[in-house]
C-alpha cells in the first residue's frame, strides 16, 4: 500500500501541472489489507515508519484542503470503459452528517462509494477531512479465526489503545519500588489520566456495547469462529466490526443484503438514533434504512449530483413530485411557444413582407434550443425513466389442480440430520404461500427440494406433467456468465426449452420494460452494475411462462423500483392456472402479493396454515442459535450457505483458481510498484507519465477483476462447508 500513498502524495505535488488529471485516490493506510475482510477500518499501529511519515504529511494536506469538510469532492468524473458515468461532482459532506446515496441501477453510486474509499482510479479531487474510514462492501466477509465477539471488538481501535496504556501504567506500579516515592505519584497521576482515557473510550461498557451490537444483527452464540460461518453471516460481523469502529467517514454499500427483517429494523433504528461523531454515506435500496439519514445525495440519470440538505427520504419524494410536474408544466409551455414560433416561420418564412419577422422568430427558436428549454428536463426524466414493469406471461394450464407435492419430506444436506422434517405441502393451481420463519431455519433448503435441485432425504416429490416452473432467486444474477452480452443471455434463455424464434427485438422488449434499454443491453455482464445485473436475471424470469413460480428472497438484490414491479405483476397473475410460492423477509413487498396460505419453518418443523398474512408474522420469534440458524447441529451457530447442484462443479475446481487468482494478483501488484517507481523517477516528462499512466490503468482494472473473481469463489466455498 505504500507505492499507493506516495504516488498520490507525489501528483499532488505537481498537481498544477497536470489540472487533476491524473489524481489518484486518497490514500489508504494499513500495514496489511487483505481480501477477506473488505469492511477493513483503515489505520493501523503497525505501518512501517516511512509509512507513518508519508501518512502524516499526506494526512494534513488532506486536511488542509477539505477545508473544515468531512469529504470534499471537486470536479470528480469518473467513466467505466468509454462511458463516462459521473460527471463534475462537486459535493462538500459537513461532518457528523448522515447521508443517502440514491439513484439509478448503473448510475454510479458503488463506484463513487469505491473513489471515495480509494479503490478505483478518478478524474478530479477528493480531499478527506481526517480521521478514519470504514468501509463495507456489498461482498464484505470476514474470515478471521478470531470468536464472532473478538472479531467485532477488534474494530474498537482507540479502546485497544486506552486498555493497552492503562495496563502498561498498572504493570509498572506492580513493578515499582515501594521506596521510591517520587515516581510512583507520578506514576499514579498517569494512572489516573489513563483511567479517565478508559472511562472515555467506554472500555467499562464495552461488553455491553459490543453485545448490543451483535445481537442487533441477529447474533446470540458469540463464542463462535468466524471461519465456521457463511458468507452471509460473516458478512454481518464485519458490518458489526465496522459499526463498532464509529470511523470518522463510515461507507456502506448495500448494508441491508443477507439481513433479515428484525435485523433490518434494528439497524434503521441505529443509524436513525446515531449522534456520535462519525459521517455516514449510505448506499441501500432499502427503504426504512433510507429513511434513517437527514440528508439526500442523488445521482441524476446524466451523471451528475442533485444534493438534498436537511431532507428526508419522504420529503425528497415530495419534493421530487413536485419538480418533476413543475419542469413538465414548463417543458409543456416550451413547447407550446416552439410550435407556434415555428408555425409563423412556416406560414411566413418565403414571405417577402414578412422575411424579417420570420428570421427573428428564427433566432429566438435557436435561442431557446442553446439554453436548453427544448430539451426533456432531468427532473421529468427521472420521474417517468425509473418505473420499470414487469409483464408475466399468462401460466400454461395444467390438466389437474395439483402443480407440486412434497409427502412426509426430509430436507437438508446431511442424511443423519435433517434440516426440516415431516413436510407435508401440496402447491395448487391459484395458491400463493409465504414461507417464513427465523434464518437459518431451512426455508431455502425446503426450496432447493421444492424445485427438484436438492434430493429429499424422505419422503416423495411428486409433479404435475404439465408443469413449468419459474424461478427467482437472491443469488441467479451472479450466475450470469460474465462475458456474454445482456441481450445474448436473455434470448438464449428464451429459446432453450421455450421458443426457439425468439429475436433479438423481442428480448430486448422484456429487457426495456426492466430500465435495459439501448446501449445498456448490449454490454457484457461484467460491465453491468449489480442492480443491473439483477435486471438482466429478472428478464429471464419474465421472459419464460411458468404456472409455478419459486422466489426466494428477491428483493435483497432488487432496487425498490423493481421490487415494486414484480410485486404488482405477482397481484393478479395465475388466479385461476398458476402458484406462487415466496421466502421473504419484505413485509412491503409481500403485502402486495395477496397469500391464501402461510407456513412456518422453524425448530426443524413444517406448519401450513390456509390464511392470509398478519403482522405478527413480522415479529420474527427469534430461538438461539443452537436451536435453528446451525440447521440441525447441537452447538448451535448461524446456518452454512446451502450449496446448488448446479454449481457443484466450480466448487470443485474453486481450490485450484483461487491459487491460481492469488499468483496473479502478487504478480500485477509488483508490475504496479514497479510502474510506480518509474513514475516517480520520470517526473518531469509530462508524455512519459501519460503512457505509464495508461498502463497502471490497465493493471489495476485486471487486479479489479482478479478480486472480483476470488471473493466470489472464496464466498462460494465459505457458504459450502
Amino acid at each position: 500500500m505504500l507505492h499507493r500513498a506516495c504516488y498520490l502524495f507525489y501528483f499532488t505535488w505537481i498537481g498544477s501541472a497536470f489540472t487533476g488529471a491524473f489524481t489518484l485516490p486518497p490514500p489508504i493506510f494499513s500495514a496489511r489489507v487483505t481480501p477477506t475482510f473488505s469492511s477493513a477500518v483503515y489505520s493501523s499501529s503497525a505501518a512501517t515508519e516511512e509509512e507513518s511519515a508519508v501518512k502524516k504529511t499526506t494526512k494534513k494536506r488532506q486536511e488542509d484542503y477539505a477545508r473544515g469538510a468531512a469529504l470534499l469532492l471537486e470536479n470528480v468524473a469518473i467513466s467505466r470503459g468509454p462511458a463516462q458515468i459521473l460527471k463534475s461532482i462537486d459535493w462538500r459532506v459537513e461532518p457528523r452528517t448522515k447521508w443517502a446515496l440514491i439513484g439509478g441501477n448503473g448510475s454510479g453510486k458503488s463506484t463513487l462509494l469505491k473513489a471515495v474509499a480509494g479503490e478505483i482510479l478518478y478524474d478530479g479531487d477528493i480531499h478527506l477531512g481526517g480521521g478514519d474510514i470504514g468501509y463495507l462492501q456489498q461482498t464484505a466477509v470476514s474470515g478471521s479465526t478470531k470468536t464472532v465477539y473478538e472479531e467485532a471488538a477488534s474494530g474498537m481501535v482507540e479502546l485497544q489503545k486506552a486498555k493497552d496504556y492503562l495496563e502498561r501504567i498498572q504493570q509498572q506500579l506492580a513493578n515499582a519500588d515501594d521506596d521510591n516515592g517520587q515516581d510512583n505519584e507520578k506514576l499514579l497521576q498517569e494512572l489516573d489520566r489513563a483511567n479517565t482515557l478508559f472511562e472515555a473510550a467506554g472500555g467499562y461498557t464495552q461488553e455491553q456495547k459490543v453485545a448490543t451490537v451483535l445481537k442487533g444483527l441477529g447474533f446470540h452464540d458469540l463464542d463462535i469462529r468466524c471461519d465456521e460461518l457463511s458468507g452471509g453471516w460473516q458478512m454481518r460481523v464485519s458490518f458489526a466490526k465496522l459499526l463498532l469502529s464509529e470511523p470518522k467517514l463510515c461507507l456502506m454499500d448495500e448494508p441491508g443484503n443477507h439481513l433479515d427483517a428484525a435485523a433490518r429494523k434494528w439497524l434503521a433504528n441505529y443509524l436513525a438514533t446515531y449522534d456520535g461523531d462519525g459521517t455516514m454515506l449510505l448506499v441501500t435500496h432499502d427503504v426504512q434504512l433510507l429513511e434513517s439519514m437527514d440528508h439526500i445525495a442523488e445521482i441524476t440519470p446524466t451523471g451528475n449530483l442533485q444534493v438534498y440538505k436537511s431532507c428526508t427520504y419522504p420529503q425528497y419524494l415530495e419534493l421530487k413530485q413536485q419538480r418533476a410536474l413543475a419542469s413538465r408544466a414548463e417543458f409543456e409551455r416550451n413547447q407550446v411557444k416552439a410550435a407556434k414560433l415555428q408555425g409563423f416561420v412556416d406560414k411566413w418564412g418565403a414571405s417577402a413582407t414578412k422575411a424579417s419577422a420570420a428570421q427573428s422568430r428564427v433566432k429566438q427558436l435557436e435561442k431557446m434550443g442553446r439554453e436548453g428549454l427544448l430539451d426533456e428536463p432531468d427532473e421529468a426524466i427521472v420521474a417517468e425513466r425509473f418505473k420499470p414493469t414487469l409483464v408475466l406471461p399468462d401460466p400454461p394450464r395444467a390438466i389437474g389442480d395439483t402443480l407440486l407435492a412434497l409427502n412426509d419430506a426430509s430436507v437438508g444436506y446431511d442424511n443423519d440430520k435433517p434440516l426440516v422434517e415431516g413436510v407435508n405441502l401440496e402447491i395448487v393451481r391459484g395458491m400463493k404461500l409465504l414461507i417464513r420463519g427465523p434464518n437459518g431455519a431451512g426455508k431455502s433448503t425446503l426450496l432447493h427440494s421444492l424445485r427438484g435441485t436438492l434430493p429429499l432425504i424422505e419422503g416423495e416429490r411428486t409433479k404435475n406433467a404439465q408443469l413449468e416452473l419459474g424461478v427467482f432467486t437472491q443469488d441467479l444474477a451472479q450466475e450470469l456468465d460474465g462475458e456474454s452480452r445482456a441481450v445474448d443471455i436473455v434470448t438464449q434463455y428464451a429459446r432453450t426449452g421455450f421458443d426457439v424464434t425468439i429475436s433479438d427485438e423481442q428480448a430486448r422488449g422484456v429487457m426495456g420494460r426492466l430500465g435495459l434499454t439501448g446501449e445498456k443491453a448490449l454490454r457484457r455482464i461484467k460491465e453491468l452494475s449489480g442492480g443491473e445485473k439483477a435486471r438482466v436475471a429478472l428478464s429471464n424470469f419474465s421472459i419464460k411462462p411458468s404456472n409455478c413460480i419459486l422466489l426466494d428472497e428477491v428483493s435483497n438484490h432488487l432496487d425498490q423500483e423493481c421490487v415494486e414491479a414484480l410485486s404488482d405483476a405477482l397481484t393478479d397473475w395465475g388466479k385461476d392456472d398458476g402458484a406462487v410460492v415466496v421466502i421473504s423477509h419484505d413485509k412491503e413487498f409481500c403485502s402486495k402479493v395477496g397469500f391464501t396460505h402461510v407456513a412456518t419453518v422453524s425448530d426443524g418443523k413444517f406448519k401450513l396454515e390456509q390464511r392470509s398474512m398478519r403482522n405478527d408474522d413480522w415479529q420474527v420469534v427469534r430461538t438461539t442459535l443452537g436451536e435453528t440458524d446451525k440447521e440441525g447441529t447441537e452447538t448451535g451457530q448461524p446456518a452454512k450457505a446451502e450449496v446448488d447442484p448446479a454449481i457443484r462443479k466450480k466448487l470443485f475446481n474453486a481450490p485450484k483458481r483461487i491459487s491460481k487468482l492469488e499468483e496473479l494478483l502478487e504478480k500485477t501488484e509488483e508490475e504496479i510498484a514497479s510502474l510506480d517507481e518509474e513514475m516517480l523517477a520520470n517526473g518531469s516528462d509530462v508524455g512519459k507519465l501519460v503512457d505509464l499512466s495508461k498502463k497502471k490503468e490497465e493493471l489495476e482494472a485486471k487486479v479489479e477483476e482478479y478480486m472480483e473473481e476470488w471473493e466470489e469463489l472464496e464466498m462460494l466455498l465459505a457458504e459450502s462447508q
